[in-house]
């Protein structure tokens, strides 16, 4: 029989990933608190295993839910179920039926991103664009060893670097978290974002020779990744990209441009302020930020072209943070800011003279109740006028 597109042992773990997410999420609704758990380890998740998550089975609503997400994710509507069987009931069934719609005719992944307001979207994609890439960086990498993955296998970064790419090498998988790290070996690939590399850093002592790393999900600053080399990664790879592309450019980070992944190219004529990509299939997509290309068509990005800046890999607008912050009564004007931690920060122009700390609390109750997670400024300055530059635009502040 022909091997299936995607690994019976990738599927799992995409599988793992997906159902404890959307459990999570059903189980936060349910209990009020936003607390998640831990998938399962899907090596233990064997096929004659009911679902679980964080080993509880999955109650009759839970099951439907995860069913609604495996059917959306792998397009399982159109599959046929056998009578004498009925629906599937384990991991082994669920991943039977997976796997007979990938040897379908160009099969497809409907993957689910996020927004500045929390809604997912759709991103279709097919199975062999995101199986190039894999087999691309995995061309391209040192020799790995072993993935340490502190992302999820089921968004379109962790399934290629945690699920395609360890079996395009042949190399195993550790599950980590920043609280709860293995010890380094030797020609270890940690895959992470920009926000899990800056705890990182702080918590690891011991890097072995040959420990790389990738970065994605949100933009990696070159004095991150400058720290990351001096505690003692070997290289740390930064890859742009977006879930409805997958991944554009790839770079090593610090100091290095991006250059375009083989399966795209910028679109004639080329324009850093409005640039467009154009892939193999003919498929054309603007690029969201604004980028300063060389003659060799490498090229640095400059910035978000709708202002947007990206919090916990979210895309938040500072200018709607502002909005919001204006209609409190304490507040006569404001700014906000991306702040070095990677979380917003404002600046605030009271509206009478007042205790800053009890103006500071009252901020942070209102906009406990209005923003989401990623929206709320994390630290708060305070001045007579907002500060500006010798145009008179406004500025940074410390």
């Amino acid at each position: 029989m022909t091997a299936a597109p995607i690994a019976r042992p990738a599927l799992r773990r995409i599988v793992a990933a997906l159902v404890a997410d959307e459990t999570n999420r059903s189980r936060g609704r349910v209990g009020g608190t936003s607390g998640s758990v831990r998938s399962e380890d899907p090596f233990a998740w064997t096929d004659d295993c009911r679902l679980s998550v964080g080993g509880l089975p999955l109650d009759s609503l839970e099951t439907v839910n995860a069913g609604a997400a495996l059917y959306e994710m792998f397009g399982l509507e159109g599959l046929e179920q056998e009578a004498k069987r009925g629906p599937p009931s384990t991991v082994g069934h669920w991943l039977d039926d997976i796997s007979t719609v990938l040897f379908g005719e160009d099969p497809r992944l409907t993957l689910m991103t996020s927004g500045s307001t929390g809604r997912a979207k759709p991103c279709v994609h097919a199975v062999a664009d995101l199986l190039a890439e894999a087999t691309y960086f995995a061309s391209v990498l040192p020799q790995v060893r072993r993935i340490v993955a502190l992302v999820p296998a089921h968004h379109i970064y962790g399934l290629i670097w945690t699920a395609l790419l360890p079996e395009a090498l042949g190399v195993p998988v550790v599950a980590a978290s920043v609280l709860s790290f293995p010890a380094l070996e030797a020609g270890d690939l940690i895959v992470a974002v920009p926000d899990h590399w800056g705890a990182i850093v702080r918590s690891i002592r011991r890097w072995p020779a040959g420990v790389c790393g990738v970065s994605a999900g949100a933009p990696l600053s070159d004095a991150l990744a400058e720290t990351v080399r001096a505690a003692g990664g070997e290289r740390l790879y930064d890859v742009y990209g977006a879930s409805e592309t997958g991944g554009i450019a790839l770079r090593c980070a610090p100091g290095s441009p991006y250059r375009l992944l083989p399966r795209w190219q910028f679109a004639a004529p080329i324009n850093g302020a409005d640039a467009v990509i154009v892939d193999t299939g003919g498929r054309e997509v603007l690029l969201p930020d604004r980028l300063s290309i060389g003659l060799d068509h490498s090229f640095a990005v400059a910035g978000r072209r709708d202002g947007a800046v990206q919090v916990g890999g979210i895309n938040v607008w500072p200018e709607q943070v502002e909005a919001v912050l204006r209609r409190h009564v304490g507040i006569a004007d404001c700014a906000v800011r991306l702040s070095g931690q990677n979380r917003l920060k404002a600046f605030v122009v009271p509206s009478g003279v007042g205790d800053e700390a009890a103006l500071t609390a009252d901020i942070a109750h209102h906009v406990q109740r209005v923003l989401l997670p990623e929206q709320r400024p994390t630290a708060y300055a305070f001045g007579p006028a907002l500060p500006r530059n010798a145009m008179g635009k406004v500025c940074d502040w410390s």
